[in-house]
């Protein structure tokens, strides 16, 4: 088997900078159109191959939505980040110091278990020794049981004070299990 050959290679060496930068930046700077900036197809019709790779220590990608009301900093800034063999959701921390995890997925031979709503993945731990399970937090404000402020046709499943509960769209909370 011949050495993989890359098309294209950038290689950058620049050292320590004084800020954040890129080695590589596409922009599409027309703002009448809405088309993708980078576009990657491939060709192969077996599957399988990575679109896109990033071979890091802490691989990341981060998202910010730059159409939004800009009194809040930290507003539509997400990423996607592998850290500790974990890989997660996160969202810019209020005070737009750093991220905070929303979700977090392991991988099956790692435990396979997902855990939802801890602000600090290493909150998520060794998922009390299971595998295969799922960490919820506490809700930070339980739904509102107002007729007004439910989700037609739909339920919303919570914890709060460690009891797993249920609101569906008529009645009151219901306890599936107690804390």
């Amino acid at each position: 088997m011949s050495p993989v050959m890359p098309t294209v290679s950038i290689t950058s060496n620049e050292g320590a900078l004084a800020s954040a930068s890129a080695v590589l930046e596409v922009r599409a700077t027309n703002p009448e159109f809405n088309q993708p900036a980078l576009h990657v197809k491939q060709a192969s019709k077996r599957g399988g191959a990575a679109s896109i790779r990033i071979d890091d220590p802490n691989p990341d990608i981060e998202f910010v939505e730059t159409e939004l009301d800009q009194s809040d900093p930290a507003a539509g800034k997400y990423e996607i980040a592998v850290q500790s063999d974990k890989l997660q959701i996160n969202g810019r921390k209020s005070n737009n110091t750093g991220f905070e995890t929303l979700v977090v997925f392991q991988r099956p031979a790692a435990g396979g278990n997902i855990g939802i709503g801890f602000p600090e993945a290493r909150q998520f731990g060794k998922f009390g020794g299971g595998k295969g399970v799922i960490v919820i937090a506490n809700a930070t404000i339980a739904p509102s049981p107002s007729p007004s402020e439910r989700v037609a046709g739909a339920g919303i499943l919570y914890v709060e004070d460690g009891a797993l509960k249920y609101l569906g769209s008529n009645g009151p909370p219901t306890v599936i299990a107690p804390a």
